[in-house]
């Protein structure tokens, strides 16, 4: 989404120049009922994005996503793996809430994960790593264009998805249709999670493009959803009785484990997004990372409140404060937040980029989840890596001391945290549509959108960053 190096080289330093005018004020409501009132139009504009049910989704196979319905500047016409995972975490989080309506179309979308598997592609076939193929048509055909291929995120995601899906598919007693669908413990498998998990464990040291599709390499986002799909699919294939590929995927799982603290930068302070690209390693896909990467159940590497993703908050917002005209205008509600300070993706081409909803959302998404892990830790500590980021809300935090909660200086900071990440939710509130409509991206000089239309992952990313708001972590 969608520059890649195909489109153009280099980087540009951008200088942003401050608004000789207030912003318009739109937001007519508090965050909270603002909330409330998107939630349903986010759902519904999920919906019309999938097909083949969905209004903008008519021609797209039953259970594929449509990233937009904009087809040309840009053209975001496809179906992309990690896209459609993305949204997919969503509905699931549905339909383990009670919305059992849901099953039919996450079969749906199992169906249609296995067509594309399977679908002979520029990065390979089923066998040879296609299955890393980030892109295609809506109706599963390969697209065969330059791309920024292979993308070795997406499977992983999506085997996180129909893992969690499977197991409860398992406690409902629908044994069958999991170990004929789902999961089989043949190799070579015939089964949507074990392909993705073959390829994830097999083709994990091997260098990918980056969820923006820009840089190839080793990336932070990659390696922890990776580690997390390895971990939990481990655990499937023991139940189902495959424990000679529970102990491969665990053996991998632990040495994407090892790598993830090469990101982080001692000399910069925050995690860095990519390994060597010459960029300051600034990238909201790095705290995207830590919120796929975990999840409720939590592994313990790098979740929201650690003190590294913290730290890399600070950081991002940080760089972003004055790299925005809108950030530093009369009237703005917060810092919206783009994908890296060196982006120069506009949307359409490459000129002067602009922030983007996913990443103001993500930025809120990761402090909601923060002052929760802290509050089920019973406390929150500083150190020398989180210093500075608590003391925007205590100025006198300094390493080593605990706040245990209870105390009115732990009341007080979680207070604190989860303002300062309504001010992010309020900077999309003020830039979404009149219908509540949510693009790719908003103009860095006067807010108004940007980018594909309708782009299904910012409705995604708005529903994830809602249930955190309430309280509640996504799977």
């Amino acid at each position: 989404m969608r520059f890649t190096i195909y489109q153009a080289i280099g980087l540009l330093s951008l200088v942003s120049v401050s608004l000789s005018r207030s912003l318009p004020e739109k937001r007519q409501t508090s965050v909270a009922a603002w909330v409330s009132t998107e939630q349903n139009i986010a759902l519904s504009s999920l919906f019309r994005n999938i097909g083949s049910s969905g209004e903008f989704a008519k021609s797209a196979d039953p259970g594929a996503v449509i990233a937009s319905p904009s087809t040309s500047s840009p053209d975001y016409y496809y179906q992309w793996t990690r896209d459609s995972a993305m949204v997919f975490k969503v509905l699931l989080n549905q339909y383990i809430n009670g919305n059992s309506s849901l099953e039919t179309m996450l079969k749906e979308y199992a169906t249609e994960s296995a067509k594309l598997q399977k679908t002979s592609n520029p990065s390979g076939s089923y066998t040879t790593g296609g299955i890393g193929e980030p892109k295609f048509y809506v109706n599963g055909a390969a697209f065969t264009g330059g791309w920024g291929r292979p993308q070795l995120d997406g499977p992983a995601i999506r085997a996180t998805v129909l893992t969690k899906f499977a197991n409860m598919l398992l406690d409902a007693g629908e044994t069958s249709y999991v170990t004929s669908t789902l999961y089989d413990s043949a190799f070579p498998t015939n089964s949507v999670i074990k392909a993705d998990l073959e390829y994830v464990a097999n083709y994990w040291t091997n260098s990918g493009f980056d969820l923006w599709e820009e840089v190839n390499g080793q990336h932070f986002f990659t390696y922890i959803v990776q580690y997390r799909a390895l971990v939990e699919g481990a655990e499937l294939a023991n139940r189902l009785g495959d424990t000679g590929a529970g102990t491969y995927y665990t053996t991998q799982a632990a040495a994407i484990k090892a790598k993830l603290p090469s990101f982080w930068s001692s000399s910069k302070g925050y995690l860095l997004a990519t390994l060597n690209t010459g960029r300051t390693g600034l990238d909201c896909g790095t705290l995207l990372g830590s919120l796929h990467g975990n999840g409720a159940r939590g592994f313990n590497v790098y979740p929201a409140s650690s003190p590294e993703v913290l730290a890399t908050v600070k950081a991002l917002v940080d760089s972003m404060k004055t790299l925005y005209a809108i950030n530093t205008a009369s009237g703005a509600p917060g810092v919206a937040i783009g994908r890296y300070p060196e982006d120069v993706y506009d949307g359409v081409g490459t000129s002067t980029a602009n922030p983007w909803f996913i990443c103001t959302l993500t930025t809120a998404e990761v402090l909601f989840t923060a002052a929760k892990e802290f509050t089920a830790a019973g406390s929150i500590t500083v150190t020398s890596v989180n210093q500075a980021f608590l003391q925007q809300f205590k100025s006198s935090a300094s390493s080593g001391t605990t706040y245990a909660a209870g105390s009115t200086d732990f009341t007080s900071i979680i207070a604190a945290i989860n303002t300062y990440a309504d001010t992010f939710v309020a900077t999309a509130q003020l830039h979404a549509a009149s219908n509540g409509s949510l693009s790719e991206q908003f103009s860095r000089t006067d807010g108004s959108q940007k980018g594909a239309r309708d782009l299904t992952w910012s409705y995604a990313s708005f529903l994830t960053t809602a249930a955190a708001r309430a309280g509640t972590i996504a799977f």
